[in-house]
C-alpha cells in the first residue's frame, strides 16, 4: 500500500517532468537499503516492512523532495554508512568496515559539505560499538579523505591543482544562519519530521530495556543521528532539502519500531493520530505544490 501511495503521489506531482523519476528510484533504493539494514541486524523483533513503508510515505508527503538532483543519492549513502558502521560492532574487521562507513560519508560530503561536521561524531558511536582502536581510527580518516584524494589526483591530471580548493573550502565554510530561505512548506515538513523523531525516539527510550544490548546500541545511533541532523539543519537551513531527506531515515525507523512492537490502547490511538498527521501533511504539501503558494 505504501508503494502504491508513493507512486500515485509522485506521479501527481511529477506528471509534467518525468526526469524526476531519478528521485523516485533513488529514494526507492534507499528504502530497500533501510529494510536490509533492519533485517540484517534484527532491529525490530519481528519480520516487518514498516521501516521502508514509513520512509516511503514520508518521502511521498514531502513533495519538494520529488525533484530530481544529484543530492537524491544522499539517503542511500547515509544508510550505507550506517550499515557498515553497524557491521563494525565488536568485529575483528572493524577497521575495514569503518573505512567503508567513512568513505560513504566522504562521498556524501562532496554533495553536502556540512556532513563533514558530523563525521568526527561518528567516532563517539564507534566507542559504544566497541570498534574504536588505533587502526580503526586511522581507517576512518583514510575512508573519509579518499574521495578528496581522487578528486585532487583528477585536478593534477588536468593541470588544475587549484580546482580542489573550492571543495576543501566548503568543508569549513559556515554560512550565515538565514531562515528567510525556508518556505512555509519546508517549515511544516521540518516540523512534522522533527515531531515524529522526538515522539518515537522518546517512546523507544522508555522501553529500550526490552531489546538486546546490541539492538539498543544500534537504535540509539539512529536517535543520535536524528539529533545531529536537526542541529545541523538549524545551523544551516539553506541545506533544508538535503538534510531533511536524511532526517526522514531515523524518523521512519523509530516510528516503525514502535508500531511493530507496541500493542496497547495508547499505541492504537497514536497510530491513528500519526496517520491523520501524515494525511494532513501530505494534503497541505500537495495544495501548496499545485497552487504555488
Amino acid at each position: 500500500m505504501a508503494v502504491i501511495l508513493t507512486l500515485l503521489i509522485w506521479a501527481a506531482t511529477s506528471i509534467h517532468d518525468w526526469l524526476n523519476a531519478g528521485s523516485l528510484v533513488a529514494f526507492g533504493f534507499a528504502s530497500y537499503l533501510l529494510l536490509e539494514t533492519e533485517t540484517k541486524f534484527a532491529l525490530i523483533r519481528t519480520r516487518t516492512t514498516l521501516p521502508a513503508a514509513s520512509f516511503l510515505l514520508l518521502y511521498a508527503a514531502t513533495v519538494f523532495l520529488h525533484e530530481a538532483s544529484v543530492a537524491c543519492v544522499l539517503p542511500a549513502l547515509f544508510i550505507l554508512m550506517l550499515l557498515n558502521l553497524f557491521k563494525s560492532y565488536e568485529s575483528t574487521h572493524a577497521p575495514g568496515y569503518l573505512f567503508q562507513s567513512f568513505l560513504f560519508f566522504g562521498l556524501g560530503s562532496l554533495l553536502l559539505p556540512p556532513l563533514a561536521w558530523i563525521t568526527p561524531l561518528l567516532y563517539i558511536h564507534t566507542i559504544s560499538l566497541r570498534a574504536l582502536n588505533a587502526r580503526s581510527f586511522f581507517a576512518g580518516i583514510m575512508g573519509f579523505t579518499l574521495p578528496y584524494w581522487f578528486l585532487f589526483a583528477y585536478f593534477v591530471w588536468t593541470d588544475n591543482v587549484t580546482g580542489i580548493y573550492p571543495y576543501l573550502t566548503q568543508l569549513v565554510l559556515f554560512q550565515p544562519i538565514d531562515y528567510s530561505v525556508l518556505t512555509l512548506t519546508q517549515y511544516v515538513s521540518w516540523g512534522v519530521v522533527l515531531l515524529f523523531s522526538i515522539t518515537f525516539g522518546v517512546l523507544y527510550l522508555q522501553v529500550a530495556y526490552k531489546d538486546k544490548v546490541q539492538t539498543r546500541i544500534l537504535l540509539r545511533v539512529f536517535i543520535w543521528m536524528s539529533l545531529w541532523l536537526n542541529i545541523l539543519l538549524a545551523l544551516q537551513p539553506q541545506y533544508v532539502k538535503e538534510l531533511l531527506s536524511l532526517a526522514l531515515i531515523p524518523a521512519a525507523m523509530m516510528s516503525a519500531h514502535y508500531f511493530a512492537l507496541t500493542f496497547s490502547r495508547i499505541s492504537r490511538i497514536l497510530f491513528h493520530a500519526t496517520l491523520l498527521i501524515w494525511f494532513l501533511f501530505c494534503l497541505f504539501n500537495l495544495w501548496m505544490h499545485f497552487f504555488n503558494f
